[in-house]
């Protein structure tokens, strides 16, 4: 049986070296990552927290030891949210 893909979705301040740190958490336990998507947000009138961007992050691999990579990720000290969005039709 093929590992579970997964999407998480994080939201980082728009600085030099997040995206690496992202992916040595990843890499340290072991997940492939098979893409990654990286989209700055559009700052709108009134927002409390300008310049940040969203990364997408397709993994395969048990979903028990993504939450704890989850986790780990939210600690990067410029990561402000990581959310696992996965759905059952994800292949």
């Amino acid at each position: 049986m093929a590992p579970t893909k997964h999407i998480l979705l994080a939201l980082v301040e728009d600085k030099p070296g997040v995206l690496n740190r992202m992916s040595n958490v990843f890499r340290r336990r072991g997940f492939n990552i098979h893409s990654v998507n990286v989209l700055e947000t559009i700052e709108t009138e009134g927002s409390d927290r300008p310049g940040l961007t969203r990364v997408a992050i397709v993994v395969s691999g048990s979903a028990v030891i993504l939450g704890q990579v989850r986790k780990q990720v939210e600690r990067i000290v410029d990561v402000v949210k990581v959310l696992d969005i996965t759905t059952e039709d994800v292949t």
